[in-house]
């Protein structure tokens, strides 16, 4: 009989941590879920600009932060130059087989990044995920209610993966980053896109082979130079995820330009 009590206890003890177990599991797995945000996250209204930042005890901070981020945004999209040059060379020596890649994406007029940085106001915002969010506007128009209801939008289908879509009028690119800073990604997001569509519209290759009597040598230079104007954020996702632990954001953006 004494047998069968110890039985019964360690099985109710074993149950109990099993179910304790569960419940920490879902309360993490809750923690990291994207909540519900505003319309206006997902689909930015014409004339507007999302910004974000760290969320802090002082909100002047988050909001000059995201202010920034967002001028930054709106300058590169109105007018950016892009920059990536890419060089391999290979021979018969593999020692001396090297890759060298550079990028570079910067508003074309520090001075209108500080026009539009002055000319900004915020007209919505929302603290989600440990970020501040929030929507800014160098004119008088007012959000429409309908953007500031937040809901949970499901991944879009055409955000399943890396993509380019050209039609008569426009080039659409679809991109997604992944970061442990929200903030980076969504930048990463928006900064790869562009590239992508440059060098949709310029690509120039140069190539060479040098032969010795010691070895052959090639040598491959991918350059694209292209000032890209008027892009537009059509629309954006967030998911979250755990990796060992860490917690990382997964931004995916449709970035728009006319041809």
């Amino acid at each position: 009989m004494k047998n069968v009590i110890i039985l019964i206890l360690s099985l109710l003890i074993i149950g109990g941590c099993a179910t304790h177990n569960e419940i920490y599991r879902q309360k993490a797995q809750d923690k990291y879920e994207t909540p519900p945000l505003p319309k206006w996250i997902y689909n930015t209204p014409d004339n507007f600009v999302v910004g974000i930042s760290q969320k802090s005890m002082n909100y002047d901070e988050m909001q000059e932060a995201a202010k920034q981020m967002a001028a930054i945004m709106e300058s590169r999209n109105n007018a950016s130059y892009t920059i990536e040059k890419y060089a391999a060379t290979s021979s018969d020596n593999t020692l001396k087989s090297n890759v060298y890649e550079f990028k570079l994406n910067v508003s074309s007029s520090p001075q209108k990044t500080e026009q539009i940085y002055n000319s900004l106001e915020l007209v919505a915002s929302i603290e989600a995920l440990g970020y501040f969010f929030g929507l800014f506007t160098s004119t008088n128009l007012e959000i429409e209610t309908s953007y500031k209801k937040p809901y949970i939008q499901r991944i879009p289908e055409y955000f399943e993966k890396d993509k380019l879509e050209i039609s008569d009028n426009t080039i659409n690119c679809y991109k997604t980053e992944s970061s442990s800073s929200l903030v980076l990604a969504w930048e990463k997001a928006a900064v790869e896109a562009r590239y992508e569509i440059a060098k949709y519209l310029e690509k120039n290759i140069q190539s060479a082979i040098i032969n010795t009597d010691e070895f052959t040598e090639k040598r491959l230079v991918l350059e694209t130079a292209e000032k890209l104007s008027m892009m537009k954020l059509k629309s954006s996702h967030i998911t979250t995820e755990l990796n060992d632990n860490l917690r990382l954001f997964k931004v995916y953006h449709e970035m728009e330009i006319l041809k």
